[in-house]
């Protein structure tokens, strides 16, 4: 009543020969723009990527700052619930002195390597 079933195998991509240069007028145009991405923007990729998540992680702590404040504003003198608020903003505090330690070092890391976080142009691949 029914056949076979038939399960088609992918193609396996070839790699290029080493020392094979790339013909990026051949790629399709959404991942043209990637192909002509350079070694030396690898790194300024990076280093924007970690740039953000330190501006995320920053702005969590501070959430969480004025989550602890709101906690103890609202607590309505109840010793436990102070307590739970004062314990929220010291880990917010203790949190955003890491972040800033941590940035700290990193800019020192990346400027040993000859990269300036703070002046890293974000790429992009429309134009």
């Amino acid at each position: 009543m029914f056949g076979p079933s038939v399960f088609a195998q992918t193609p396996t991509p070839v790699p290029a020969p080493a020392g094979a240069v790339i013909n990026c007028d051949k790629i399709d145009e959404p991942f043209r723009k990637l192909c002509k991405l350079s070694t030396t923007d690898v790194p300024k990729l990076i280093g924007s990527a970690i740039s953000f998540i330190f501006v995320i992680a920053v702005v969590v702590a501070i959430f969480f700052l004025l989550y602890g404040a709101l906690k103890w504003i609202y607590s309505g003198g109840d010793k436990a619930a102070i307590e739970s608020a004062r314990g929220t903003i010291t880990a917010a505090v203790i949190g955003l002195v890491i972040l800033f330690l941590g940035f700290l070092i990193f800019t020192v890391v990346l400027g040993f390597f000859g990269i300036n976080i703070l002046s890293v142009n974000f790429p992009s691949i429309g134009s």
